[in-house]
């Protein structure tokens, strides 16, 4: 029996709603986060370079600890994790998009940031602090969430039309989540080993 759901379908139709709508939200909310960066001023910018400076003073002089297994874990997980779990809800309709929207919203305004405080340099330091984790952590966001969106889908219309399809969980399903979660490690392991000492480098510069 064909399967409207099938994931990644050579004609990419089934794919290209929630990939445009988790796009659109994404980018949303990294608009609102760059536009929240350039709103904070007074104490909250004082408060906020100053946060900054010490982050990164930190990381020059490396009396800083660095970040355990778990915190790593937790920060790289957090986010997919939420979409994964949504997906097994109706929910996740609305859920996986407020999920999308939020990432965008705190990784856009923690970049800005950056820029704001150190201009050109900062974006080079932004880069080193959230580009090497992104480069593993977003594509599998975007895997996860379309994947997801679609197995709400099918659940939503179950519910309320009472359609009866086929599971939306199928072999394929569970095999973009392994490959998801070695990519999450590679994230940790950039983190923990790459990260670290690429900002300590940088940082010592400034």
């Amino acid at each position: 029996m064909h399967r409207n759901w099938k994931v990644w379908p050579s004609s990419g139709v089934t794919y290209a709603v929630p990939l445009l709508l988790l796009t659109a939200l994404f980018l949303a909310g990294g608009l609102t986060g760059c536009l929240m960066a350039s709103w904070v001023g007074g104490g909250g910018s004082d408060g906020l370079a100053e946060y900054i400076r010490s982050y990164l003073l930190t990381a020059q002089e490396g009396t800083g600890s660095t970040p355990t297994v778990p915190a790593l874990l937790w920060d790289v997980f957090r986010y997919p994790l939420a979409v994964w779990a949504l997906s097994f809800t109706a929910l996740g309709l609305i859920g996986i998009p407020a999920a999308f929207a939020i990432r965008g919203f705190f990784l856009s305004f923690a970049i800005s940031s950056f820029v704001r405080m150190f201009g050109g340099y900062g974006l080079l330091l932004a880069a080193v602090v959230f580009g090497i984790p992104g480069v593993f952590s977003i594509p599998v966001l975007f895997v996860l969430g379309c994947q997801g969106w679609l197995a709400s889908r099918v659940l939503a219309e179950r519910v309320s039309r009472g359609r009866r399809q086929a599971a939306p969980y199928d072999r394929l399903y569970w095999v973009r989540c392994g490959a998801c979660a070695g990519g999450l490690l590679l994230c940790v392991w950039a983190e923990r080993f790459v990260t670290v000492r690429l900002l300590a480098a940088l940082a010592g510069s400034l």
